[in-house]
């Protein structure tokens, strides 16, 4: 036997069902019912369609921003954790979806053996209610399942341009996190607090020193405005070839 709701056709008629639950209570005046039912429309389309997780530009405009994900290998691995946590999710949503339907079978089950009146009308009133919450963990399931496709997407966008591993996180992350906190530092200016600016300026600078030891500074150094680089190499006592590629001072 599938228990499950059906998805698709029918989702319109739940939506309006949804207002004639609203309908049925006592719980609105006759003026907000009228102002209800003249929006039905309107909010059933909102049931349908209103946005639940993030669209594909919030992922690539606002979580991938280049400010704290400056590389591909960085966008990536973000990528890679935002995915995985719609897909755990998932899994810990579809636990809860067929605890829901099983609760709504014992339920009916219990209601075509009641005979009080009352005690039939909550066991009625229970069922819409959990079946309506099944309805919407349809839609959010639909949506997680959306996300995951759009950030597969991503990262296969993201694979022909990376530079590190496409296994080890950390590969990538000396690179990533120092061309991170330098653009952090050159942003913030004098805003923040102390107490930020000298947690970023720390950061940076064991990021930097790490960098110059294993000698890959170099592939973030040429990059920066030659006044900077001035600044820096200056700062952390360093000397560069004619070829430009940075060596420890």
């Amino acid at each position: 036997m599938n228990d499950k709701l059906a998805l698709g056709g029918d989702q319109d008629q739940y939506g309006r069902t949804a207002i004639e639950i609203i309908n049925q209570s006592s719980i609105l005046t006759e003026e907000d019912l009228s102002l209800i039912s003249d929006l039905k429309d309107e909010l059933v389309d909102n049931f349908l369609h209103a946005q639940i997780f993030r669209t594909r530009t919030e992922m690539e405009v606002s979580v991938l921003n280049d400010l704290k994900f400056p590389t591909p290998d960085a966008k990536y691995w973000q990528s890679q954790r935002e995915q995985g946590v719609h897909f755990h999710e998932l899994v810990m949503l579809s636990y809860e979806y067929r605890k829901n339907l099983v609760e709504i079978r014992k339920l009916e089950r219990k209601l075509a053996s009641e005979t009080d009146e009352l005690e039939r009308e909550l066991l009625q009133i229970e069922i819409e209610k959990m079946k309506f919450i099944t309805r919407n963990q349809e839609r959010v399931a639909k949506d997680r399942i959306r996300e995951i496709r759009e950030w597969h997407e991503i990262k296969a966008r993201l694979i022909p341009q990376m530079a590190f591993s496409l296994t080890d996180c950390d590969k990538h992350q000396l690179i990533s996190y120092t061309r991170r906190f330098i653009k952090q530092w050159l942003t913030a200016g004098d805003s923040g607090s102390p107490a930020e600016k000298q947690n970023l300026r720390g950061q940076m600078d064991m990021a930097i020193k790490t960098c110059i030891a294993k000698k890959c500074f170099w592939k973030i150094f040429n990059e920066l405005h030659p006044r900077i680089r001035k600044q820096l190499a200056d700062q952390y006592g360093l000397r560069t070839e004619i070829s430009g590629r940075l060596l420890e001072g």
